[in-house]
């Protein structure tokens, strides 16, 4: 684990990565647990902001919000123990002190941006709230073959990339103008006759090309990458080099 922070800890000196959390705000009104699954669905996760910087980062999307709002903070009843969206304790909260805040350590579980003050207050977890997600893609500056980027994001991340949504295509083609290559791949994978997400998500929406042959490609072009002219989707020789987006 050290050696792979290490790693990443040089890949940001060097330039060789890039990823931002991008925030959007969703005027949907769901409990909290309702809208942590609508944003793993169509997003990442509900927004976290670990640090300060990353507390400006997430302040600055907010501008949208119209209502008090969900985030991706939580706590465990039975532990006591704030936690973000994937398990992290919460060490740095910015809570709202000038309102005493948080007030109901044992009935009010989930956390909230307050509009007004920006800052978080706790709340019960079965009020009906809008809510921010976030996306969570790392656009990696080297060039690799589509093998070399799978197993690249699956040592230092989780997997290649799943555009599977059109909230998380709109987000890859923000991340996608810091690459130098024309092309950046993603987890898009064509074998055994079907093209499929290397994580295991669901191909309902598609960003295909229309002028390009995807359904039944040549041998050497079952590898998706992301055009950045077109901001469609490719199918390329999975050999090519290409900067690639982890997740």
């Amino acid at each position: 684990m050290k050696t792979t922070l290490a790693v990443l800890l040089i890949m940001e000196l060097y330039g060789l990565s890039s990823g931002l959390k991008q925030h959007f705000f969703v005027d949907k009104q769901k409990k909290w647990c309702s809208a942590q699954q609508y944003c793993k669905t169509y997003f990442h996760s509900l927004s976290t902001f670990v640090s300060d910087t990353e507390k400006h980062r997430f302040l600055a999307n907010a501008s949208t919000q119209t209502s008090n709002a969900w985030v991706g903070l939580y706590k465990k009843p039975e532990i006591g123990v704030w936690k973000w969206s994937g398990g992290i304790d919460a060490v740095q909260i910015s809570w709202d002190n000038g309102m005493q805040q948080p007030n109901n350590l044992t009935t009010e579980n989930c956390a909230l941006l307050y509009k007004d003050r920006n800052a978080l207050h706790d709340e019960k977890c079965r009020e009906q709230l809008k809510f921010f997600c976030m996306t969570n893609f790392t656009l990696v500056l080297q060039n690799e073959t589509w093998d070399g980027a799978l197993e690249y994001c699956r040592t230092h991340y989780k997997d290649l990339a799943s555009l599977s949504t059109m909230e998380r295509m709109a987000s890859a083609l923000l991340e996608s103008t810091q690459a130098e290559t024309e092309y950046v791949w993603t987890g898009l994978r064509f074998l055994a006759g079907d093209w499929f997400w290397v994580n295991g998500d669901d191909l309902n929406y598609t960003a295909w090309d229309q002028n390009e042959q995807h359904q039944c490609p040549a041998r050497d072009l079952r590898c998706g990458a992301l055009d950045k002219q077109t901001h469609l989707w490719t199918n390329r020789n999975c050999d090519e080099k290409f900067s690639f987006f982890c997740q």
